[in-house]
C-alpha cells in the first residue's frame, strides 16, 4: 500500500510539474513560410508569405501554426478557383493576373502573436489592382484566435469609434482636403460604433493599431488607413487580467 501511495505522489508531482511549466514564459524563433502558383492557361501567378513557429514545442504553438496555414491555403484555393471562371480579354492574353499576400509581426512574446497581412490583386482586364488588410491576433496561453472582447470589457468600442473618426478625420484634412471640418460620411459610417469595423487589429508596443482596409472609409484613391491609439486611452477598458495588462502598467 505503500508502495502504490509513493508511486501515486510522484505522479502527481510530476503532473503538476508539466501543468506550472506550460504556463512558464517559452521561448520561440519564428520564420516566414511561402505557397506560390504559377499557370499559363489561363496566366496567373501568386505568392503568399506567412509566419510559422520554428520546431513548435507547446499545443498552442502548433496550434498556432496550423490556424495560420489553413487560413493562407483557404487564400490561395480561393484564388485558384475564382481563375477558373475569369473571363480574360483576348488582348490581354500575354498578361498575368496576380494574387500576392504578405505579412508582418507586429508583436509576439510568450502569450501572444499579433500578425498583420497586407493582400494586392490584379484580374487581368479589371479596372485597376486591388489591395486589402487583416490581422491575426492568436493567444498562446488559450490555443486560440483573439477577438476584440477578448481584450477589452465595457463600452470600449465607442471609445475606440471615437478616437478613429476624429484620427482618420485629421488625416483627410491633413493629406486629402484641407478644407475638411467635420467627420465625412464614409469616416462616420466605416468607423463607426460597430464591432466589424475594427476587426483589423494589432496590438503593438508602441499602441493598439487598428487599419481600416481601401473603401472602408474613404474612396480607393485614399487607400487604406491607420490609427494607432495609445494605450494611456484605452487604460480604463482594457481587461485587468488580459493580453494587454502590461501594457497599461
Amino acid at each position: 500500500m505503500k508502495k502504490i501511495t509513493s508511486l501515486a505522489a510522484v505522479l502527481l508531482f510530476f503532473a503538476i510539474c508539466i501543468q506550472a511549466q506550460s504556463h512558464l514564459p517559452h521561448s520561440y524563433t519564428m520564420v516566414h513560410k511561402k505557397m506560390e502558383l504559377k499557370n499559363n492557361k489561363p496566366k496567373y501567378e501568386s505568392v503568399i508569405t506567412y509566419p510559422q513557429i520554428e520546431n513548435p514545442v507547446l499545443a498552442s504553438e502548433k496550434g498556432f501554426n496550423d490556424f495560420i496555414k489553413a487560413k493562407m491555403k483557404a487564400e490561395s484555393e480561393t484564388f485558384e478557383g475564382s481563375m477558373k471562371t475569369w473571363k480574360t480579354p483576348k488582348e490581354l492574353k500575354g498578361t498575368a493576373s496576380y494574387y500576392d499576400i504578405g505579412d508582418s509581426v507586429l508583436y509576439r512574446d510568450s502569450r501572444m502573436i499579433s500578425v498583420h497581412f497586407y493582400g494586392d490583386s490584379y484580374f487581368t482586364g479589371a479596372a485597376h489592382p486591388n489591395n486589402w488588410s487583416f490581422s491575426i491576433n492568436y493567444d498562446l496561453e488559450k490555443n486560440r484566435e483573439i477577438k476584440l472582447s477578448d481584450l477589452f470589457t465595457g463600452d470600449y468600442i465607442r471609445l475606440i469609434s471615437d478616437y478613429c473618426i476624429n484620427d482618420i478625420t485629421k488625416q483627410k484634412k491633413e493629406n486629402y482636403d484641407p478644407d475638411i471640418a467635420a467627420p465625412d460620411d464614409n469616416t462616420l459610417q466605416g468607423a463607426g460604433a460597430k464591432e466589424e469595423n475594427f476587426k483589423v487589429f494589432n496590438p503593438t508596443k508602441d499602441g493598439f493599431l487598428i487599419t481600416f482596409p481601401t473603401y472602408q472609409v474613404g474612396a480607393y484613391v485614399e487607400g487604406p488607413m491607420d490609427v494607432l491609439m495609445p494605450y494611456s486611452e484605452l487604460k480604463n477598458v482594457i481587461k485587468g487580467d488580459g493580453l494587454l495588462s502590461d501594457f497599461v502598467k
